[in-house]
């Protein structure tokens, strides 16, 4: 695999400093080791692996901020033992719609997604270990019409083969495709299945027993489902604490992103308990209170300058975008890409160019200063208005730039503004800083 080359060029820039994870020849050519910036103390990939050694079907929750690099890590740590495990790994965002995403539509998905992994894989299945599978619909959910379809095709995407793998994929083929577009359709077969979360948890391990069976001695299965950390508050709730058991009723090797949001709530020892490891992945400290630099400074323009070469951004530049963009790594490539992208572009990239960037990015946090419901109507516990949020915002912020580190508050205010990213929790002593660009929108409105 032929590395990719460095940016050279303003083009370059945006084609390199797109804000996605890593992966294939970017992960090769662009990739930093980030363990020293994050937690001195552990290797995120590293314990994973570990921990899928140490202990069968192992169920792990693995959680970070959102822009810190989660998905990147995991494509690294699925490039190191590939030869150790067959991996399904899968985004909700491109399997469901995050609006309705529940508990039992993630089995199911998950569940298609094996099956089609097998087929990608040419996997020989047993019919004895998949019949109970096909039963089971055949009795509560397909009509006599579609089973007599079955037999006849498999279905919309898939190959004609009359193998019950075959059949099964065509099923949940559509059984996923209702999930992602017909999500509130009370008239579909998802919606009727939902209702039996026990008996779809049974039909999912039965495929996961007919796929191990199949493997190579020297292999394992292993899913890994991404971008949970995606969800709503009410619905994070609704899969990890009212669902935990689904959840861990799997039986194989599995990783769950999960909001870290749901770590700032008292509600955390109602599930964490129930998985086998918990690992997470801190945001890279670029500074101390107050704007002195840390060792993660030099990570973030390690990282930068792995993708573009040093005289495309002046040295004032690059250190204005590593200090204002806190260590979120999305944050730091949607500026370079916003600056890249200015009718005034050109290189190398000026402060005038990465401060156009930052206010875009500083616009996008204070619109996220909001309540996640109705200001009339809080939940119970949660905060009553938009200004219990910017209370909160200043009073840490006033610390910080006192030095000081505020610590962590498991509440509801917490929650609304970690998920938003208005607030960071940073590593070690694991302390709550408010984002630098959201420092620089209570200066601009007269909080500070």
């Amino acid at each position: 695999m032929d590395k990719l080359k460095k940016a050279e060029t303003l083009s370059e820039i945006r084609r390199v400093c797109r804000p996605l994870p890593l992966s294939g020849t970017a992960l090769e050519s662009f990739f930093v080791e980030t363990d020293s910036a994050r937690d001195p103390n552990q290797k995120a990939r590293q314990r994973i692996s570990e921990t899928l050694e140490a202990i069968p079907d192992a169920r792990i929750l693995f959680y970070g901020h959102r822009g810190c690099g989660k998905s990147t890590e995991l494509n690294k740590l699925v490039s190191e033992i590939k030869q150790r495990f067959i991996v399904v790994s899968f985004s909700i965002m491109d399997e469901m719609n995050l609006v309705s995403a529940r508990a039992e539509d993630l089995i199911l998905v998950m569940t298609a997604r094996i099956l089609r992994t097998a087929q990608e894989n040419g996997m020989n299945l047993k019919d004895s270990l998949l019949n109970p599978v096909f039963d089971f619909f055949a009795e509560t959910v397909l009509s006599e019409k579609e089973c007599r379809d079955m037999n006849l095709t498999v279905g919309a995407g898939v190959s004609t083969e009359s193998s019950l793998l075959g059949k099964l994929a065509g099923l949940f083929f559509k059984i996923a495709s209702d999930i992602k577009y017909n999500a509130h359709s009370e008239e579909t077969t998802t919606s009727k299945l939902r209702k039996r979360p026990a008996d779809l948890l049974a039909q999912a391990n039965f495929v996961i027993e007919a796929v191990q069976s199949a493997l190579p001695k020297d292999k394992k299965l292993l899913v890994i489902v991404e971008d949970i950390d995606k969800l709503d508050l009410k619905q994070a709730r609704e899969i990890y604490v009212q669902n935990t058991n689904l959840l861990t009723g799997i039986r194989t090797n599995i990783i769950y992103t999960i909001p870290i949001f749901l770590f700032h709530s008292p509600e955390v020892n109602v599930f964490k308990h129930h998985f086998d490891d918990i690992i997470n992945l801190p945001m890279i400290k670029v500074t101390e209170p107050y704007e002195i630099k840390a060792d993660g400074f030099e990570i973030v323009k390690e990282i930068i300058l792995s993708r573009i070469q040093e005289n495309l951004i002046e040295p004032d530049a690059l250190e204005l975008l590593i200090n204002k963009t806190g260590g979120v790594l999305r944050h730091v490539f949607d500026v370079l890409h916003e600056a890249a992208v200015m009718t005034s572009a050109k290189v190398p990239l000026t402060k005038e160019h990465i401060q156009y960037g930052l206010n875009q990015i500083r616009r996008e946090l204070s619109l996220q200063i909001a309540l996640p419901y109705h200001e009339g109507d809080p939940p119970a516990g949660s905060p009553k208005s938009v200004d219990d949020l910017y209370d909160r915002l200043t009073e840490c912020a006033k610390k910080q730039m006192l030095g000081e580190k505020p610590g962590l508050i498991a509440d509801s205010i917490n929650q609304i503004l970690i998920k938003s990213c208005s607030m960071v929790e940073y590593n070690g002593e694991r302390w709550i800083g408010v984002h630098p660009l959201v420092v620089e929108h209570l200066k601009v409105i007269g909080r500070l």
